[in-house]
C-alpha cells in the first residue's frame, strides 16, 4: 500500500510539472499576431536593424604581369584600401587578399618593382592608401583576385576582380 502511495505522488508531481512547464509567460498567440498586423510600413521600417559599414573597404583596381627576383613569372596588384574601423590597422591584418589559378591559390612573390612595406604600414580610421602585393603565375589562364576580412565569421568577399594574364 505504501509502494503505491508513493508511486501515486511521483506520478502526480510529474504530471504537475509537464503542465507547468506548457503554460507559457507572453500573452496570447492572437494578440501578437494582430500587435504584428497593425504596424505599419514605417514602424516595421524601424524594428529592421540597420546594417553595420564594414570595418573595411577594398577595391582591386589593377594587375601588371612582371618577373620575380628569380625571372619567374608574376603578377602585381594594386589594391585600395580605407579604413572604416575605429583603430589603425594595417592592411595585411585587416584583410586576406588571395589570387588564384584554375581554382588553386598563387603563392606569393617577391618582386622588386613594389614597396611591399605599404601592407606594413598603419592606416589611421577614415584614411584610404594604395598597397600592391605581388603573386607567382603558374601559367597564362586568367587570375581571380578576392578580399576578405582576416578575422570574419561571415566571409563575407569585400572585393573580387579576375584578370586576363595572356
Amino acid at each position: 500500500m505504501k509502494k503505491h502511495l508513493v508511486a501515486l505522488t511521483a506520478t502526480c508531481a510529474l504530471a504537475a510539472c509537464v503542465a507547468l512547464f506548457g503554460c507559457s509567460s507572453g500573452g496570447s498567440d492572437a494578440k501578437e499576431g494582430d500587435q504584428a498586423g497593425d504596424s505599419t510600413p514605417q514602424q516595421a521600417a524601424q524594428q529592421e536593424p540597420e546594417k553595420k559599414e564594414a570595418k573595411y573597404a577594398v577595391s582591386i583596381d589593377d594587375c601588371v604581369v612582371t618577373q620575380d627576383y628569380a625571372g619567374k613569372s608574376a603578377i602585381v596588384v594594386t589594391y585600395t584600401f580605407t579604413n572604416n574601423a575605429d583603430k589603425a590597422m594595417p592592411f595585411f591584418t585587416a584583410v586576406s587578399a588571395k589570387a588564384f589559378q584554375n581554382g588553386v591559390q598563387l603563392d606569393t612573390a617577391v618582386v622588386s618593382d613594389i614597396d611591399a612595406q605599404s601592407t606594413m604600414n598603419e592606416i589611421k580610421p577614415g584614411a584610404t592608401t594604395t598597397v600592391q602585393q605581388a603573386y607567382l603565375l603558374d601559367d597564362q589562364t586568367d587570375v581571380s583576385v578576392e578580399c576578405t576580412e582576416l578575422i570574419s565569421l561571415s566571409d563575407e568577399i569585400l572585393a573580387e576582380k579576375t584578370f586576363s594574364v595572356a
